[in-house]
């Protein structure tokens, strides 16, 4: 009778959750990694600037534990600032590497534009004088289409081309990839075109973001279309690609903890012409709106062909969307289009005007936003490389240095977190008259039932 009584009462043991205190004193549990339950998180110091609705099981309980809000999130105790320094007098020059789609991929629409960016930064540090007298030098490495085929190109600039940081990045897995190997050859990584959140939350100590995500991008298009336009029923159109995978996932999981799940989601392949059967699956689940998450090229045709068969609901969409490409394509079918933007081109800021002058000068085109998170990000590091000297860990300590504060760079005031990511409020646009107009779009704070709505 004994071990029947014994095993009950070890089914009860189980059965009784922890204490937040208990929880704390487990063996197998650092001590300062869980929070009590009754401590109250500040609004500011919640994660990726988060909104009310997508804080999980909000309804319910608070957490043990909050992750990346923390100063000590990215601490980093190993020995790389230890290492004997360059010597600006032996070198002919300082060399940093970049490694984006140039060629090759269907996104080097992004990467060159990039290229450019940084650089035009150099250019100017250059005639600044460079680094005591020695000039930067930028090493240029493709970002391949190929998953994985970037695992080498930062051992190449680190062993081959004694670079001191990598710049770079549109596509997510490859900056996770690079961020991998910086894990272990401990290299500086500057993102400035990776939308994947994800990048940042692995908490590897060697990476900086400035460009805005997919979650900012999500939670913003979630509090527009849900709660100042109050839309109930969204379907949700997007490409076979991790960039739209990843960014609608966010924007769904806001939408889902709004109690907006998106009715229907339908996907199509990059390069695609006819889309006439996704189509009609939207307008046979009368949705009151259509979220499309993808390339500019094929948004165009998509708005075109939904004008064409009658389809009158109005269109959200990400970054990618808000390029000249898009209107170019769509025409009138444009219109009325509401996107996230990166950047407002047409802001009257002396640091976006000068910037803007002197990359038409030298590249005879339009600068994007990709363009201009370079130009910022370069800057960055050129400015920790001033303070840090030759040493990449210490160059990666001014970068760290930069948690939880402000950077006003070209594209627009930058506020990095305890992940170095950027959190500042992202911009929406909507086509008028064949333009993009453009807003900085801060969250409505009431809920679903209240009167909020965004300036026009």
């Amino acid at each position: 009778m004994r071990r029947p009584l014994l095993f009950a009462l070890l089914l009860v043991a189980v059965a009784i959750p922890m204490t937040a205190q208990q929880y704390k004193d487990t063996e197998d549990t650092p001590k300062d990694t869980v929070i009590k339950r009754d401590e109250t998180v500040k609004p500011d110091s919640r994660y990726a600037n988060m909104p009310d609705e997508a804080v999980p099981y909000r309804r319910f309980t608070k957490p043990y534990y909050d992750w990346f809000v923390r100063e000590d999130t990215l601490e980093y105790h190993g020995a790389a600032d230890k290492r004997p320094d360059g010597n600006p007098a032996q070198l002919n020059e300082i060399a940093i590497g970049f490694m984006s789609p140039i060629e090759n991929n269907p996104e080097s629409i992004f990467g060159i534009p990039e290229l450019h960016g940084a650089q035009l930064a150099l250019e100017q540090a250059n005639a600044r004088g460079g680094y005591k007298g020695k000039p930067y030098a930028l090493k240029i490495h493709n970002e391949s289409a190929l998953w994985g085929a970037s695992s080498a190109e930062l051992v190449k600039m680190l062993f081959n081309e004694n670079c001191w940081a990598m710049l770079g990045c549109v596509d997510g897995q490859n900056c996770h990839i690079s961020l991998r190997v910086s894990l272990k050859l401990e290299v500086p990584i500057i993102d400035v075109g990776t939308t994947d959140p994800t990048v940042t939350e692995t908490r590897i100590p060697w990476l900086l973001h400035d460009f805005p995500d997919d979650r900012q991008q999500g939670y913003t298009l979630a509090d527009y279309v849900f709660k100042a336009l109050r839309l109930k029923r969204i379907a949700v159109l997007r490409t076979q690609t991790r960039y739209a995978r990843i960014g609608v996932a966010k924007f769904n999981d806001e939408a889902r903890r709004m109690g907006r799940q998106p009715v229907l989601e339908v996907k199509f392949e990059r390069g695609d012409k006819d889309f006439t059967h996704q189509l009609q699956m939207l307008r046979d689940a009368k949705v009151e709106g259509i979220v499309l998450w993808g390339e500019a090229t094929e948004a165009g045709l998509i708005l075109k062909q939904m004008r064409q068969m009658g389809m009158k609901q109005p269109v959200f969409g990400s970054s990618r969307l808000a390029h000249s490409p898009l209107l170019e394509v769509a025409g009138p079918a444009a219109e009325g289009l509401v996107v996230t933007a990166a950047l407002d081109p047409t802001r009257k800021d002396p640091k976006w005007q000068a910037f803007r002058d002197a990359y038409r000068q030298k590249f005879n085109e339009e600068p994007i936003d990709y363009a201009a998170y370079a130009y910022d990000g370069m800057n960055l590091l050129i400015a920790s490389i001033n303070k840090a000297g030759l040493n990449r860990g210490r160059i990666m300590d001014a970068l760290r240095d930069y948690q939880m504060k402000t950077y006003q760079g070209v594209a627009g005031t930058i506020y990095f977190d305890h992940t170095l990511n950027n959190l500042a409020p992202v911009n929406l646009a909507r086509v008028k008259d064949g333009k993009f107009e453009y807003w900085l779009a801060p969250r409505q704070h009431g809920h679903e039932g209240d009167k909020t709505g965004v300036r026009d």
